[in-house]
């Protein structure tokens, strides 16, 4: 019989990458961006595992980002194990540690982004305090054969917020609009810029490019533009602010789709903060 209390959360260590791997296959039915990431997270500080009988059942990522945030990301429950208070168990531990690191530093703050129906974590982290800050809009549409190569653009400063006046997403990742994230954004992603318009690229985690700019007018030309940052045909993410709600209706026209599309129009893209 399972029993909590002989769970223990540690490190991650390099003999746990198959069991991380295993745990990816259960979440968003199988299309989790942990496989992506779990080599770099591996060798950076602070990614934890819930061991249990010598198997890895669960895993979270703190990570350090500007302007004194720790950002909360990677919670995961292998499938077969949910249910049983493991990711609560995880949190509890987790914020143990991060209380930890707010003793050293008390402006300190927790701050997470997740899905707006990724229930389980957000009754967790509502009970622990957090509060929605930010949403924004991630689409997602099937991908096209031609590419086209955009304009890198690397000479930019906080003209880059005039959307995003209080924070900036950045794949699955967000920063606060300051000044002090500009180096992190510089070195965490790519700017370009098409004929029409001007847009964001992380380049660690799950890919999404954010627009930075108003919907271009003839969103087909922007395709290629934007197919360069996944590969011929493959499935496109993009994020946009919730002052651009208005457009949406022409990029679902050009067949843009919210995830697990069911009709619903809604900031499906949540930013949480507990100070």
């Amino acid at each position: 019989m399972f029993e909590l209390e002989d769970c223990l959360v540690r490190l991650a260590r390099p003999q746990d990458r198959k069991d991380l791997i295993a745990i990816s296959r259960g979440i968003w039915a199988g299309t989790d961006y942990l496989p992506q990431v779990v080599d770099r997270w591996l060798n950076e500080d602070w990614f934890f595992v819930c061991e249990y009988q010598g198997r890895v059942l669960a895993c979270l990522k703190l990570t350090l980002l500007p302007d004194n945030v720790l950002w909360f990301e990677g919670l995961r429950v292998h499938r077969r194990w949910q249910g049983k208070g493991i990711a609560r168990f995880m949190n509890t531990e987790i914020f143990r540690f991060a209380s930890g690191l707010k003793q050293e530093n008390p402006a300190l703050s927790y701050e997470f982004c997740t899905y707006y129906k990724n229930y389980e974590s957000l009754a967790i982290t509502s009970k622990l305090g957090f509060e929605q800050q930010e949403g924004f809009y991630n689409l997602e549409r099937r991908g096209v054969q031609h590419i086209e190569q955009p304009e890198i653009v690397q000479d930019y400063g906080l003209e880059i917020f005039a959307h995003y006046p209080k924070y900036l997403p950045i794949n699955w990742h967000a920063v606060r609009a300051t000044t002090a994230a500009l180096p992190f954004i510089k070195k965490q992603a790519t700017l370009f810029r098409t004929p029409q318009a001007l847009y964001l690229m992380g380049t660690v985690g799950e890919p999404c490019i954010t627009l930075l700019s108003p919907v271009p007018e003839d969103i087909q030309a922007e395709l290629p533009y934007l197919q360069s940052c996944f590969g011929p045909r493959r499935k496109l993410s993009l994020t946009l602010p919730a002052k651009f709600a208005a457009q949406i209706p022409r990029l679902q026209q050009n067949k843009f789709y919210f995830w697990a599309d069911e009709g619903e129009v809604a900031l499906n893209m949540l930013v949480f903060a507990l100070s």
